[in-house]
């Protein structure tokens, strides 16, 4: 699989590129800044869009699906929560929920419904490999719990649902927050103060 994590804004957010090495389709999510850089790295290794998907509709994380889907022809895909919540600021084609999954070549996505940090909130597992966590889960953090339509409780539970799977699972979360870009989920699990909180209230502690 290609692979590309692209570090944009001011706001330190994460786009990533998966696409089939052999059939050049491929896919990104969370194209929130600089649509030139994304292009250019869709350009740069040939890639045919066909998917464009949002873990979550806030601004940083869709801002430019709208101009990348004009130059590519990608979809947009986004759950039915997240959907009358983009407001304008991103069209979408298509609404998914948990258990979507489609194949790129030999590689299987599948995506995961996992609210909290907002209404709709997805999570992506790509070719066994990557697990893409948007805001539901940074590198040694997880997402904020006090903005509109978080839920705490709704986290905490995504997060345990998280922790149960593989721990070689590489981690691509929705910001540069982290001490390091990517880390893996069993490296989370002993690490992260957030993976290991027992129960909700001492989730709710947490600094």
């Amino acid at each position: 699989m290609i692979f590309e994590q692209l570090s944009l804004g001011n706001m330190h957010n994460y786009t990533y590129l998966f696409a089939d090495e052999l059939t050049r389709e491929g896919f990104i999510v969370d194209p929130g800044f600089d649509h030139d850089k994304i292009l250019a790295t869709i350009r740069k290794h040939k890639v045919n869009l066909t998917r464009i998907i949002l873990t979550h509709h806030h601004y940083d994380h869709i801002a430019a699906a709208n101009q990348v889907k004009a130059q590519t022809g990608a979809e947009i895909l986004c759950h039915r929560e997240t959907a009358p919540l983009l407001h304008g600021a991103a069209s979408y084609d298509r609404l998914i929920d948990e258990g979507y999954s489609f194949n790129l070549g030999n590689n299987k996505i599948v995506c995961l419904y996992t609210p909290g940090h907002a209404p709709g909130s997805l999570c992506l597992l790509v070719a066994d490999k990557w697990l893409v966590t948007g805001d539901t889960m940074f590198i040694n953090d997880c997402g904020r719990a006090d903005l509109a339509g978080s839920d705490p409780k709704l986290l905490f539970a995504s997060l345990q649902r998280l922790k149960s799977l593989p721990d070689h699972l590489i981690v691509c979360c929705g910001h540069n927050y982290g001490p390091y870009p990517t880390r893996t989920l069993g490296e989370e699990k002993r690490l992260n103060p957030t993976m290991n909180a027992r129960n909700l209230d001492e989730f709710c502690k947490l600094p």
